[in-house]
């Protein structure tokens, strides 16, 4: 009795060289008549010239697409929290973050909690 071999393929998290840069992309609720790139609220802006910024119209007429890829040394951490933040600007107009006083205490239950939170803003979805 033969058997078939079966084949497994991975996605690479990190582009090789050579290879485009990968971009992050998240769709904002604005129209994509009021947003151009350079006047992006937040610290996107702040990274300058280390990033590449381009916006286009959401599919279904759901807001304005803003796609980044890192052109400099910018890691891609401190690229999704300015996604983050200038999502939050143009939203809500304002940034909202967890970090006032905890409202429970420490328990051996709700520590899987608090080590999410505590590392939740490092790379997670946006």
């Amino acid at each position: 009795m033969a058997t078939a071999a079966t084949v497994v393929s991975r996605r690479r998290s990190r582009p090789r060289a050579g290879e485009a840069a990968r971009r992050h992309v998240i769709t904002v609720f604005r129209p994509f008549d009021e947003l151009t790139a350079a006047q992006l609220p937040g610290s996107l802006t702040e990274l300058g010239d280390a990033v590449e910024v381009s916006l286009r119209a959401a599919p279904g007429g759901r807001g304005t697409e803003i796609a980044v890829a890192a052109v400099g040394d910018t890691s891609p951490e401190r690229i999704r929290r300015a996604l983050r933040e200038t999502r939050s600007l143009l939203e809500a107009g304002d940034v909202l973050l967890p970090g006032g006083p905890p409202t429970t205490e420490p328990t051996p239950l709700n520590r899987p909690l608090r080590a999410a939170t505590r590392h939740g803003r490092e790379g997670g979805l946006l």
